[in-house]
């Protein structure tokens, strides 16, 4: 069966389809709802740096 731990507090979780578990990828909703609040709060994000073309495009966009 596969196995998974918990993205918030590292609990494991087993499995056999993803339908087992209600909050998949976590174990419960205070750990959802814990990571959403870091999502919200921006102690979490996604970043990437732009390329030079990117931000050449991001600029034309903007009118300057």
């Amino acid at each position: 069966m596969p196995k998974i731990d918990c993205r918030y507090c590292g609990k494991e979780l087993v499995y056999k389809s993803t339908r087992d578990l209600p909050f998949f990828p976590f174990c419960s909703k205070r750990c959802k709802l814990i990571d959403l609040g870091k999502w919200v709060e921006e102690e979490h994000r996604i970043e990437e740096p732009f390329t030079p073309e990117e931000a050449n495009e991001a600029d034309e966009s903007k009118g300057a």
